[in-house]
């Protein structure tokens, strides 16, 4: 069972997550997973931030090749930044965060709990440039739009990611990393018609400069070369078809060629929500996903 629960604590924004995977009574301390955030909006360096203070009980974290590990306890805080704009046509999205906290979770060579301090910083600049453009001759929103809530950005784009971290523990280990990718993006049809009037083909490579090691299995650094591949299709009417998957290029890594991350989903979408199965095969999970589309 999956509870979720939002609210006003003071000026702060309270959530508090709660995911309980048996109702065993003798298997409850295992079974709960517990989030809680608390966070607000400040001014900074003139410009806005969000600052937020969290606690984690038994969350479980993929990590890419070394698969699925756990953190025990954690608590601290973070500040952080999300900024989008567009230049001349050009989409960009920057993010900056800091933070610092304390947490006990599996060991990255052991099966052992550790117990450190982690200080990090993450940077990262996400650029979506415009190649070849179609302009929508749809300028008004009517009935032909069942399926989506906007016209779709037909066209060729080139994908630009540059990412930068390093973190810091406690016994004295470090770790730092800077990431550079690029790719196309090939985006066709509008979704009105009855069967195949939408695809969308996103390659993008992502290669890593890393160094250093964490202390736990949840925040290692692994894979220094990847490809993600994503494919969005319509098949009939609402219906779309979505995959996204990452494969490990790293030739030095015994996951070399694997797909180290993967979804695949089978949607119905409608113009105001979307209703879809999806199912995970790198850890064998699925579910049932609910959007809501058009709010701010």
């Amino acid at each position: 069972m999956n509870s979720e629960l939002k609210g006003k604590l003071g000026y702060w924004d309270l959530t508090v997550q709660k995911k309980l995977y048996s109702f065993d009574l003798r298997k409850f301390q295992d079974a709960l997973r517990l989030n809680l955030v608390l966070s607000k909006e400040i001014d900074f360096f003139n410009s806005k931030w969000n600052k937020s203070f969290y606690g984690v009980y038994r969350d479980r974290v993929w990590n890419g090749s070394i698969g699925e590990s756990e953190i025990y306890t954690g608590y601290g805080s973070k500040l952080e930044k999300s900024n989008s704009w567009e230049v001349d046509g050009i989409q960009k999205t920057e993010q900056i965060s800091m933070g610092l906290g304390k947490f006990k979770g599996e060991s990255l060579n052991t099966k052992n709990l550790v117990d450190n301090y982690k200080g990090s910083i993450f940077y990262s600049l996400d650029q979506k440039f415009p190649i070849i453009v179609k302009k929508a001759k749809d300028k008004f929103i009517d009935n032909s739009f069942r399926y989506i809530f906007e016209p779709v950005k037909q066209g060729i784009y080139l994908d630009t990611k540059l990412e930068g971290f390093f973190s810091f523990y406690e016994n004295g280990n470090h770790q730092k990393f800077i990431g550079f990718g690029a790719g196309p993006e090939f985006t066709f049809g509008k979704f009105k018609k009855k069967y195949f009037d939408y695809t969308r083909i996103r390659l993008f490579p992502f290669y890593r400069l890393k160094s250093g090691e964490s202390v736990f299995k949840f925040d290692q650094v692994s894979d220094k070369f990847t490809l993600n591949i994503s494919l969005d299709q319509q098949l009939y009417g609402p219906i779309l078809l979505k995959t996204d998957s990452t494969i490990n290029l790293d030739s030095n890594s015994d996951d070399y060629a694997d797909f180290i991350n993967s979804k695949i989903s089978l949607s119905w979408q409608r113009r105001s929500y979307e209703l879809g199965l999806f199912y995970q095969p790198h850890n064998q999970s699925g579910g049932i996903s609910f959007t809501l589309h058009g709010f701010e």
